[in-house]
């Protein structure tokens, strides 16, 4: 009776550690993988001052990417 018991144990620790405590790190690596991925964006230098922005904040004019309208006023 006894044997039976923990023949069933472990093969439920088995199949625990086979299969599902194995899709819970690949879960976590995607999310993370994804997290990085909308968290990263491309710098780019200003045409007139040379400060570094985010391509999301620069401001365009004439194929030229400058940090502020000060910066493309002067220029």
């Amino acid at each position: 009776m006894l044997l039976k018991i923990l023949l069933i144990i472990a093969v439920i620790a088995v199949i625990y550690f086979f299969f599902i405590k194995k899709s819970t790190p690949l879960t976590k690596e995607r999310h993370d993988n994804k997290k990085r991925k909308d968290d990263e964006e491309t710098m780019i230098e200003c045409a007139t001052c040379g400060t570094y922005i985010s391509t999301s904040e620069a401001i365009v004019s004439s194929g030229k990417f400058y940090c502020s309208t000060e910066c493309r006023d002067k220029a």
